[in-house]
């Protein structure tokens, strides 16, 4: 049983998920990290269960707010029902999609991202470390996946005292390539190598937005370029577009022409430029050209407040430099995947580029959490993508 020092349960009645060392009395630091406790307040009344490691800042993550629900095998089947009642909400013709998303899941420390006939998970926390394999079974009964991939090369797990390591089979089989679909655009994934989990899952609504103002569009420019996601949703509604993908990753862009070919669409008429996208708008203002739509959706910046300064000085920077790379009348999409900045303060810095830039805009859509990316209420520390789309004069 865990004392929370007088005062300090507000945030957690109020639907915070997290608890850090420094509101409880003491915590046992021989505690075996990941084990589940109960929260008291400071008068002795019960709040919540969840998991604990006491060597760590962020000490207590919460599982369950009903004192007569046990963490068990069953507990963890009940909220990957739930979570796939959920994301049965999305598209039919959506093949992959985000199963579970930690916290917004009511599963702190845990990421499970479907994709097709398979699942790719990352245990994030020693919490659900401990408890991986009530987890794999649970996933295995419920979704019947052809293969379970588990994900451990992720930094977090080191502030957790978690060693990390490579891609490694959990269930069943998971070949090297995989294949994915939205609407009527596939896509090849990498989910033992690829970025994240493989594919960016989280801009899937953005995606679907870009493709529906397309269509008269004659050029496009995407930044930070991946497997070529975003220029091929837009091709799925205007195949004459023309495309120049830009990322620092030469296999990633070996990916994108894989998938442009997949997809009908010939490579060799459009560009895919390795290298750094800066260098490349600066180029392009220098050459004089412009496109007609430009996204902007590089990797985060700012992983921790101590990041937060530097990263919206960049921000500001990479969105004057894209904002001068937007032809007059056309749409510039920028995102920002850093947890550490607030939506008002990305906000703030576009527009700050956009003054830099001497260029007025309208603001015409703001994208936040999507359907299969969900969050709590008030829990605004998850709420990590913010995208802007905005058309330039």
């Amino acid at each position: 049983m865990l004392h929370l020092r007088s005062g300090r349960e507000f945030s957690l009645l109020n639907g915070h998920p997290w608890v850090f060392s420094g509101a409880f009395r003491e915590l046992p630091e021989d505690a075996p990290a990941g084990i589940v406790a109960d929260v008291v307040s400071g008068r002795g009344d019960w709040i919540a269960r969840g998991h604990l490691n006491a060597r760590n800042s962020l000490a207590f993550r919460v599982l369950s707010r009903n004192q007569d629900e046990a963490i068990d095998a069953d507990f963890y089947q009940r909220r990957i029902r739930r979570a796939l009642a959920l994301r049965r909400l999305l598209p039919a013709d959506a093949s992959a999609y985000r199963l579970v998303n930690a916290e917004g899941d009511g599963l702190s420390g845990l990421i499970v991202d479907r994709f097709d006939r398979w699942l790719v998970v990352q245990f994030h926390t020693a919490g659900v470390e401990c408890q991986r394999d009530l987890i794999l079974d649970a996933l295995q009964a419920i979704v019947s996946p052809d293969g379970i991939l588990a994900r451990d090369d992720i930094r977090v797990r080191e502030r957790e005292g978690l060693a990390t390591g490579g891609a490694a089979v959990a269930r069943g089989e998971v070949p090297p390539l995989l294949t994915i679909a939205e609407g009527t655009v596939r896509y090849l994934v990498d989910p033992w190598h690829g970025q994240k989990t493989g594919f960016f899952l989280d801009q899937r609504d953005k995606r679907a937005a870009i493709a529906s103002v397309s269509g008269d569009a004659r050029t496009l420019l995407n930044c930070f370029s991946y497997t070529g996601a975003f220029a091929l949703a837009a091709l799925a509604r205007n195949p004459a577009l023309r495309t120049v993908n830009v990322d620092a990753s030469a296999p990633a862009l070996d990916l994108a022409r894989r998938n442009f070919a997949l997809n009908g669409h010939d490579p060799d008429a459009h560009e895919f430029v390795t290298g750094d996208v800066t260098r490349f708008l600066q180029a392009a203002h220098q050459d004089g050209r412009d496109f007609d739509i430009v996204l902007s959706d590089p990797p985060a910046f700012a992983k921790n407040l101590g990041m937060k300064e530097r990263a919206l000085r960049g921000y500001e920077t990479l969105n004057t430099h894209a904002a001068r790379a937007v032809a007059p009348g056309g749409l510039l999409l920028t995102c920002s995947c850093s947890g550490a900045v607030t939506r008002d303060e990305f906000e703030a810095v576009v527009r700050a580029g956009l003054i830099h830039a001497h260029r007025e805009a309208q603001l015409v859509a703001d994208f936040g959490p999507s359907l299969d990316h969900p969050t709590l209420p008030g829990f605004v520390e998850d709420r990590y993508l913010k995208a802007l789309l905005l058309r330039l004069y």
